[in-house]
């Protein structure tokens, strides 16, 4: 009979196995002489192969095995090869052979397709692939089956798998040694170095199985950037190179999932998870300056801080390698409600750069990372709220005066939906108004930044645009406007610039996600005109110094 190869599920297999035992469940199985007549051997070409792209039809596996041993006339036997990749959820590849051709040989190009397409094995992998040759006897006696078996490790060819055993920073800015990088994030394969190099060329030699490659650009001699370059794998002899253009202490990440590069002078860009105040003018605890809700290049925090040192740690990948501190090193003067530039030190160095605060007080920082900027507010200097002046009717007081710390969400968006006042809202107003008509709901208040007092940030659920008819027969969806007050609805608002007129008609501005819109302020007929929130929109900004509001989607 002339040998099948064929590709079948073990399903497939199994069936037929279970016919066979099916047949023979009533002869005696002779243990002894089955098993002391285990003759078969499988001899493999050798133990690693690398298959070659460049001889495609050249014999790249073979495999030999030995008759198993002879029964006599009254057995039939039977071999089944199999091929296994260890590790794949492929099937195996099964084969019959009764007719005596006890060989396989494969060459470079059929066993990449096998490993390839039918296992999914990558290209320029080692795989360990298991041979199994099992001999069936069928007799009048059931025969223990004889099996060999035979593991080779075969790699595959193709592009090369941007892997790592062993990673380093190697080249002429790093001088005659590599410098082994650190494995920060085991999941996300992202290698890390902070450290001195001087100006010349660099790229990333790459320890991976039976390779030596390295990582460099795709262009010879490019320049560094402050971003993410992309990084190319490739022999390490045929590997480009970077070019540092000046001795500086560098701090490197290559990030193998996503297969860039970034290598950043210390101190040029402000790498940060987290930010915090620290040095005898906060104490012992480190504190967190936390980012803003209206721009996420912003930190601010307001609080108390003692007489003495401040810098500002930075926490990226987990450590505090890094601060913000001034930018001249013996410069420590906070430039008291200045805008100033910062600079960046090693943690080691802030004993020599850092702020020194003069006084116990109330402090206000804001700090831009993107423009490396940094303010520091006294008492004396310190951003103050807007107070505004209106007459306040709820209350029977002609000139009321209120700073505006808070905004609260006004209009038929939530169809004037009400929550009860807390006790110090009632208590204010308990002998003049008995049962106030507004309550605005306290989770949609805009909360006031840290960064700018005249700057109120909505950022949370998205925001409802109920349909509701206004006074005037008019029906609009998610309409809204801002007031200082929570109980009332005759105080100082921030309305659209729409045409609105009191017992007349409101006015209604349809908004755009994203676009800043020019508002208007005041207890005039802007009480009445309103914004029309977007679909979606969970982020609003009032700006009541500037007189704007931005409805978005965060």
């Amino acid at each position: 009979m002339k040998t099948m190869h064929l590709y079948r599920s073990l399903g497939v297999v199994a069936v037929g196995m279970m016919s066979m035992l099916a047949t023979s469940c009533e002869e005696d199985i002779d243990n002894t002489a089955s098993r002391n007549q285990s003759e078969i051997e499988l001899a493999p070409s050798g133990e690693f192969i690398r298959l070659d792209e460049s001889k495609p039809n050249e014999t790249a596996v073979t495999l030999k095995w030995s008759t198993a041993h002879d029964f006599g006339e009254d057995y039939i036997t039977t071999y089944k090869y199999e091929m296994q990749l260890i590790g794949s959820e492929a099937t195996n590849i099964k084969e019959f052979d009764d007719d005596g051709e006890f060989f396989r040989s494969y060459t470079n190009e059929e066993m990449q397709k096998i490993l390839v397409d039918h296992f999914g094995l990558t290209t320029s992998t080692i795989g360990e692939v298991l041979f199994t040759v099992t001999a069936n006897f069928e007799g009048p006696r059931l025969m223990v089956p004889d099996i060999a078996t035979a593991t080779l490790k075969i790699k595959t060819y193709g592009p090369k798998q941007y892997k790592a055993d062993n990673l380093y920073v190697g080249g002429s800015a790093v001088g005659e040694d590599n410098i082994k990088l650190t494995l920060k994030d085991e999941i996300n394969k992202i290698y890390s170095y902070e450290g001195a190099l001087s100006a010349g060329k660099i790229n990333f030699p790459v320890d991976y199985a039976d390779e030596l490659n390295a990582i460099g650009p795709e262009t010879a001699d490019a320049p560094i950037t402050t971003g993410e370059m992309t990084g190319v794998i490739s022999d390490r002899a045929e590997a480009n190179s970077w070019v540092i253009p000046s001795a500086a202490t560098y701090r490197i990440t290559v990030n193998m999932s996503k297969q860039t590069v970034k290598i950043v002078e210390a101190g040029a860009v402000v790498e940060a998870e987290q930010m915090f105040l620290a040095g005898t003018a906060v104490g012992e605890e480190q504190i967190e300056i936390a980012q803003t809700l209206e721009n996420d290049q912003l930190y601010a925090w307001r609080g108390e801080l003692k007489a003495g040192s401040l810098y500002i740690p930075l926490t990226f990948e987990g450590e505090q390698s890094m601060a913000i501190v001034p930018e001249v090193a013996d410069n420590h003067d906070i430039e008291d409600g200045q805008l100033a530039t910062f600079g960046q030190a090693l943690i080691s160095k802030v004993d020599k750069q850092y702020w020194t605060i003069p006084a116990d007080g109330t402090y206000r920082i804001v700090l831009n990372k993107e423009e490396k900027t940094i303010a520091i507010y006294s008492a004396a200097t310190d951003l103050k709220p807007r107070t505004v002046s209106f007459k306040n009717t709820e209350l029977k007081i002609d000139s009321w005066s209120q700073e505006v710390n808070v905004l609260h969400m006004y209009g038929g968006f939530n169809s004037f939906a009400k929550d009860s006042g807390t006790d110090e809202e009632i208590e204010e107003i308990k002998d003049i108004i008995k049962n106030p008509q507004w309550y605005c709901q306290v989770k949609y208040n805009l909360i006031q930044s840290l960064a700018n007092p005249k700057v109120f940030v909505y950022k949370g659920d998205v925001l409802p645009r109920n349909e509701y008819t206004d006074n005037y027969k008019k029906t609009y969806r998610g309409w809204v406007n801002f007031s200082t007050l929570r109980y009332a609805n005759n105080g100082w608002f921030v309305g659209s610039t729409a045409d609105a007129k009191r017992n007349d008609h409101n006015g209604y501005t349809e908004v755009i996600a994203g676009k800043v819109e020019k508002a208007v302020t005041g207890q005039a007929d802007n009480r009445y005109a309103y914004f029309l929130i977007p679909e979606g929109c969970n982020y609003v900004v009032v700006d009541i110094e500037n007189e704007t509001v931005l409805f978005d989607i965060k």
